[in-house]
């Protein structure tokens, strides 16, 4: 019965536009976790009760959701209780931001992909904050919450939004995702080139030593990385991050590098080598101190092991679980446990 009705919510995603799909979804794993129904699809494994460290973090293991599955902070809790270790919320911008005009989301199903041009809408920092000290006390994960630039903020003052946005989350959070990499917002891109990064990462880096002087408490700070970026600017990336003691990166974000026949980042298999890519040259080029965690175009279990066996620590699914529900964390968590 159970495996029924995991595809019954599988099907949902299908016969219906992909954006009210994913929202109807959502709503509808809200109303089983109100029923308190939620135990009967939840994934109980004994290994699921191992420590991984991360950081300052423990993690009760190492499957996550990525950014941009709960952009509102509205249902990281319920996916805790389907078995997830951590949750990315997000990304979050200071004010509320419609995004992009619809239709945003496009899925191919013959490839597995996902074609998305979202542009970061949410409900803003104000209201996001409140949705995730709401919720957190329900929640046995970890939470990340990702946040990133608004669409009307110059570039040159692009820092502002970040530091003020550290301001928010800082103290509730359990960690954060600096997303300077999504190719949906005008320019964002342009953060991670040589005559910015440097800055950014610095005014992140001081207002970090800020934050943890006055909370006494250390959040680490991982940068969102693009499969797209340039290898020779993807060295400065890290080094810049490392010399200035930030914790870490996540590989990887969506790519521009696609020929379906509208704009926006892809996501789902045709990502998979990409951002497999990516993460072994950061893998290559990052010191032991510095945690990586793999996102993009993990679809199986195969996928999981083959991030973790390429120096990953955590692992992030998003299209994989859109396309294949339940049975894809469960073998997600047996595979990284074994």
């Amino acid at each position: 019965m159970i495996k029924l009705l995991e595809d019954y919510f599988l099907f949902l995603t299908r016969i219906f536009p992909p954006e009210f799909s994913k929202n109807l979804t959502l709503k509808l794993l809200r109303l089983v976790y109100n029923l308190k129904l939620i135990n009967f699809f939840s994934i109980k494994k004994e290994s699921t009760k191992t420590k991984y460290l991360v950081s300052s973090l423990s993690f009760k293991n190492r499957i996550g959701i990525a950014g941009g599955l709960d952009k509102n902070a509205e249902f990281f809790h319920i996916f805790g209780s389907l078995g997830f270790g951590f949750v990315e919320v997000g990304t979050i911008t200071l004010e509320p931001q419609k995004g992009n005009p619809k239709p945003r989301i496009f899925r191919f199903f013959k490839d597995k992909n996902l074609v998305n041009s979202l542009g970061f809408n949410n409900v803003g920092s104000v209201k996001a904050l409140e949705n995730i000290k709401k919720l957190k006390p329900m929640f046995d994960g970890i939470l990340g919450v990702s946040i990133g630039k608004s669409k009307t903020t110059k570039l040159k003052n692009a820092w502002q939004d970040y530091i003020h946005l550290m301001d928010y989350f800082y103290l509730d959070a359990d960690y954060l995702a600096i997303n300077i990499s999504s190719p949906n917002t005008t320019n964002l891109r342009d953060l991670s080139s040589n005559e910015n990064i440097e800055f950014l990462i610095q005014k992140i880096s001081e207002k970090k030593i800020q934050l943890t002087n006055l909370y006494k408490k250390d959040t680490p700070i991982f940068i969102k990385l693009s499969p797209d970026e340039e290898e020779l600017n993807l060295e400065k990336i890290i080094r810049f991050s490392e010399d200035y003691n930030l914790d870490g990166f996540i590989c990887s974000n969506t790519t521009t590098d696609h020929s379906y026949p509208m704009s926006g980042g892809m996501s789902g298999s045709s990502l998979k080598q990409k951002a497999l890519d990516l993460q072994k040259k950061v893998a290559e080029i990052k010191k032991d101190k510095s945690f990586l965690i793999a996102s993009g175009g993990v679809m199986s279990a195969d996928d999981v092991q083959e991030r973790l066996r390429n120096s990953a620590d955590l692992v992030q699914l998003y299209s994989g679980y859109i396309y294949y529900g339940n049975s894809l964390l469960r073998d997600a968590l047996e595979i990284s446990s074994s």
